[in-house]
């Protein structure tokens, strides 16, 4: 069996409060420790009674996965208490097989809808992630994440994710950021993304978040979003729309010039104008700066 100094035995909710009976409680942590034994024993496939606490620690993060268990907040969803915790794993871990599965058709769909935009980070990213099906351990290590993530996204999946959830997600957004890049010529997001950096075809960065900007900001000057070119004077009209607003009032000029850059677009899918709504309060301290110093050159580029 695992060794138990490397465990931390899931809590279960309001027992401090003395709403679960503590023989409930027992019962529960008992039946937890009998299935982590399990699958420690189908780990080492028999041949060890005891295994390194790294890897005790990584089949409890993999068996709480399963369980639904968020180990950081070490409360035990009431519906584990009373139910046989061997069949729960079964029938999530069949969930997650079938997740995986969709995880191969979302890598499908993203390989044959990205468009061609240079980017080895994003090149290298997406045929790492190919191989994640044929990497993933769901049965021993399901919450791990096999995979070396170049790219960055404009906004990242939040940690509290694991697993097949943190993969599936990343390819979800990685689609939004695709559809988005689809709607302009491929000649005028290269031009955004040189004056951005000249080598970012060989860095580490977004290719979404420059022309995103920029279409803002033509959006923001009565513009076509489509055509991306922003010139001396169009950096000036921007700072002389938003230069006398307050906070709350650029904040909502941006907001309303991200929806109509998504209606002229037709972008009508609730994700993805969301998403470009979020890049907004990402952009506003940048553009402060900008403002302050006379230059938005440094948000919304040539």
């Amino acid at each position: 069996m695992a060794d138990e100094n490397a465990l931390v035995r899931p809590d279960v909710p309001n027992a401090d409060r003395g709403l679960v009976a503590p023989e409930d409680i027992a019962a529960f942590q008992e039946r937890f420790m009998r299935l982590l034994e399990r699958h420690t024993a189908i780990y080492t496939m028999g041949d060890a009674t005891s295994v390194p606490t790294h890897v005790a620690a990584d089949l409890l993060r993999s068996v709480a996965f399963v369980l639904g268990i968020d180990l950081e907040r070490p409360e035990v969803p009431e519906r584990l208490l009373t139910v046989d915790l061997e069949d729960e794993f079964r029938r999530n871990l069949a969930e997650i097989g079938r997740k995986v599965e969709s995880s191969g058709e979302l890598w499908r769909e993203v390989v044959s809808t990205l468009p061609p935009i240079p980017s080895i980070a994003l090149r290298d990213t997406i045929a790492a992630i190919g191989d994640f099906p044929r990497l993933y351990d769901l049965r021993s290590m399901a919450h791990d994440i096999p995979v070396v993530f170049d790219y960055p996204l404009c906004h990242p999946v939040p940690d509290t994710l694991f697993g097949v959830d943190y993969i599936n997600e990343y390819l979800r957004r990685l689609l939004v950021e695709g559809d988005f890049l689809r709607h302009f010529e491929v000649e005028e997001c290269v031009r955004v993304l040189e004056c951005s950096g000249p080598d970012f075809e060989d860095l580490l960065v977004n290719l979404y978040e420059p022309v995103a900007t920029n279409a803002i900001g033509r959006a923001l000057t009565g513009e076509d979003p489509r055509r991306l070119r922003i010139t001396d004077e169009g950096r000036a009209e921007i700072a002389l729309r938003l230069g006398p607003l307050t906070a709350v009032q650029r904040e909502r000029a941006m907001s309303e010039a991200a929806s109509v850059t998504c209606d002229a677009m037709g972008i009508d899918e609730d994700g993805g104008r969301e998403y470009l709504r979020s890049l907004v309060p990402e952009l506003l301290p940048r553009i402060e700066v900008g403002l302050a110093h006379g230059d938005l050159r440094g948000v919304f580029v040539g």
